[in-house]
């Protein structure tokens, strides 16, 4: 299911702009006055972290054409509490831009998008977003837990360390939020999905239900972060997922 933002404003400087989610807002344009119909597009109705979905900004004139004469489109994120915008670049597919994109830290995100004209010697902001975008914690249900996950920092790269931790609650049952789960013993296992190097650390719980464990992140490549934990019932759980590890470069 595809999530779409709209927008359409008067004109201020070279381009404006729109995007898309469940509410269309319309967007601004050009310079001759004329205007944009410009909509973002997710491809997941719910965004999470380390899950790539498909990012789509599709531009039309104001006679309803597709306008793609454009240099440059990107759309830029920016986390709460962050300074500064990271783009990412799109690609035309036919009448639209797109391109894969992976949240890799949760929270809420403000976001825009901007670009390029043919002829240009600058891109310019042709959507902003109101309110965030809201990105919540890869999770997983195991039995009667539901099982969060995420790393700090969680754009990892290759021999950096980083904080992994890992959130056990009560599965909802769909009338409330779940309550966090402490006092079990758990570990943390990390293990190279290439090379098959792995390595396992007693989770802390500093944290009512959180538990974590510093890792040095060694090889890039993929890597499967797994904890194993027991219940007050005694039964063994599992849950795992994956992460990218960018090389040093």
């Amino acid at each position: 299911m595809m999530t779409t933002f709209r927008r359409g404003l008067p004109v201020l400087a070279l381009l404006t702009g729109a995007a898309c989610v469940d509410n269309p807002v319309l967007a601004p344009h050009d310079d001759h006055g004329e205007e944009l119909d410009v909509a973002l597009s997710f491809s997941e109705q719910h965004l999470a972290t380390l899950t790539e979905l498909e990012i789509e900004v599709e531009i039309t004139g104001h006679d309803g054409a597709s306008d793609t004469d454009f240099m440059a489109v990107a759309v830029e994120f920016k986390l709460e509490g962050e300074e500064s915008w990271v783009a990412r670049e799109l690609e035309l597919h036919g009448s639209h831009f797109s391109a894969e994109h992976t949240f890799y830290s949760s929270g809420e995100y403000e976001a825009r998008v901007v670009a390029q004209r043919h002829g240009a010697d600058h891109s310019e902001t042709i959507f902003e977003r109101d309110g965030h975008l809201e990105v919540e914690r890869i999770h997983k249900e195991v039995g009667e837990f539901r099982i969060e996950m995420e790393t700090f920092p969680g754009h990892l790269h290759e021999g950096v360390e980083a904080e992994v931790k890992f959130w056990i609650l009560e599965a909802s049952d769909g009338h409330g939020s779940s309550h966090s789960i402490g006092g079990l013993t758990a570990d943390i296992h990390l293990s190279h999905v290439a090379s098959s190097d792995s390595m396992s650390h007693r989770a802390e719980e500093h944290t009512t239900g959180v538990y974590e464990a510093h890792h040095v992140f060694a090889e890039h490549g993929e890597t499967e972060v797994m904890i194993k934990f027991e219940d007050e019932h005694g039964a063994h759980h599992t849950a795992a997922f994956r992460v990218h590890v960018d090389d040093s470069h």
